[in-house]
Order: structure tokens, then C-alpha cells, then sequence
């Protein structure tokens, strides 16, 4: 493998549990993401989609919706945990888990139309991942790269949408500013920094429909962020319950309520921002 400033997947996720609540706790990706990635590719592709990879495919969330179109999902994580977990969910049979990582793509030269990853490119070694893709593509093939950042969602509310956010991002940018890693960074600049290495690309982004949710949800899926499960690694599990009781009494504080958080509704958006490129 290359020698360069990546030296490796960064890896986070990987206890069991961890991967248990990442798969309850984060959200499945809107169809229209799916849909405009095929349609990309269709546009200059006109043979049979018979693979797509789904790099960093953690339990599958991404990897599914992709089977439809395929003949064969194949999809692979550096995380063993999250292929047993992904592995005990039900998807289709023509998706295939690997435990591998995102530098050493299981599949040959030329046999695959689509390179996928969901949320995950940001810990890869990305020159390393480049070339492993390139390697795997067919001609007119694509690499998609998509995200959302947990800082960029936007509340919906009558009166109170710009302070539910300050109080997200106090929890998530100021008070866990400092655990972030590398790939946090790549997500919060929405992927500016990251170049496909074709001529062909395009950059595009969209947002969710308006999603209800609890005060409880969205803790928990805040629980699932690299720089939380840094921040309990370095200062304990009880001092990261403390930061998330924090965060939800902020959000009650906002709402003036006292209301429980598994009671408490609330409504949100997220934007999710897309890179593809085509290779020659």
C-alpha cells in the first residue's frame, strides 16, 4: 500500500454494541440519494449493472437500496463487528457482506460499475482507496461519495429552530471540538477538500424531507459519533452521560419544558452532499 499522510482507514465503530446502536440509532439513506446515483451512472453506462461495491458499508443501511439495480451488492467493512451485525439483519440475497478493508476491495479489474461510500469516506486512506477503485471499475463506471454532517441538521419549529441548533452545535462542535478526528473535519467542510481523481466529477446536494423524532432519538444517535466515543474513551462513560444529559437539558431549556425525552417530539431536516466521479 502507498506510503502517504492516510496511513490507514481511521477506525471507529467497532464494538459490538457500538454497531448495534449504529445500526437502531442512524438514519437509513433517502431514496433519492440512491436514485441519482444510478441515474448518474446511467447516463454514460449503458451496459448490465452487474456489481456495485459499497465501501464502508457498516450494517448494510446504504448497501440495500442499491440491490434493486444490481445484480450483485457487494459489501465490505474494516469493522468486524459491524458485519455481525450486518450479517443478523435481513437484507437481500443478492447483497454480500466482507470484513475487509477500504484499501483492498475484493473484486476484479474492470467488474464493477459503481464504487460507493455512504458516510464512511472520510476515514479511508483516500489516495489508497482511489487507485483500489480505479482498479475495480469498468470504463464509464462511477465512485460516489456521500455524507451528512450531525452538525448540519436544522430543526423545524414555530419559534425555536435557531436555538435547538446552537445548542446542537455547542454539544457537538464546541464541547466535542477537540475528540474530533480527521474525517470529522472532511465532514464538517461537507467533502470541499476531497478530489476524485477523474475529470469527470460533479458535486451536488439535497436535503431530507422534514423527519419526526424524540429528544431521546437524537441523543442517541449523537451517542453513535466518532468524537463521543472518543470523548468516553478519554474522560470515562459516566463523564460522556453527564455531556449528553447536558445537551438535552439545553434543548428543554430552549423548548421551556420539563418534558421527558422519550416524550419529547421534535421534527428535523439533514442535507446530504454528494461527490461522483467517472472513470474515462
Amino acid at each position: 500500500m502507498k506510503n502517504c499522510s492516510w496511513m490507514a482507514t481511521e477506525r471507529f465503530f467497532e464494538g459490538v454494541q457500538h454497531a448495534k446502536n449504529y445500526a437502531t440509532f442512524r438514519p437509513r439513506p433517502p431514496e433519492q440519494l440512491t436514485e441519482r446515483i444510478v441515474a448518474y451512472l446511467k447516463e454514460k453506462y449503458e451496459g448490465q449493472l452487474d456489481l456495485c461495491v459499497d465501501v464502508g458499508c457498516g450494517n448494510g443501511q446504504c448497501s440495500t437500496p442499491f440491490a434493486h439495480h444490481f445484480h450483485q451488492v457487494l459489501a465490505t467493512d474494516v469493522s468486524s463487528a459491524q458485519i455481525q451485525v450486518a450479517n443478523a439483519l435481513v437484507h437481500p440475497v443478492n447483497v454480500e457482506f466482507r470484513n475487509c478493508t477500504a484499501e483492498s476491495i475484493p473484486a476484479t479489474a474492470g467488474s464493477t460499475q459503481l464504487v460507493n461510500a455512504s458516510t464512511a469516506a472520510h476515514w479511508f486512506d483516500l489516495p489508497a482507496f482511489f487507485q483500489e477503485a480505479n482498479r475495480v471499475l469498468c470504463s464509464n463506471g462511477v465512485i460516489a461519495l456521500s455524507s451528512y454532517g450531525l452538525a448540519n441538521h436544522v430543526f423545524i419549529h414555530p419559534t425555536k429552530s435557531a436555538e435547538l441548533h446552537q445548542a446542537l452545535v455547542h454539544f457537538y462542535c464546541e464541547r466535542l471540538g477537540s475528540f474530533w478526528g480527521t474525517g470529522n473535519r472532511h465532514v464538517y467542510d461537507e467533502y470541499a477538500n476531497i478530489v476524485v481523481p477523474f475529470a469527470e466529477i460533479t458535486r451536488e446536494e439535497f436535503w431530507t424531507e422534514e423527519v419526526s423524532t424524540t429528544l431521546a432519538e437524537i441523543a442517541a444517535l449523537l451517542e453513535t459519533a466518532g468524537p463521543y466515543q472518543n470523548y468516553c474513551r478519554s474522560k470515562g462513560d459516566a463523564a460522556g452521560r453527564e455531556l449528553l444529559d447536558e445537551f438535552i437539558t439545553n434543548c428543554q431549556r430552549v423548548l421551556e419544558t420539563q418534558e421527558q425525552p422519550e416524550r419529547l417530539k421534535l421534527k428535523w431536516k439533514r442535507k446530504y452532499f454528494l461527490i461522483m466521479g467517472r472513470k474515462p
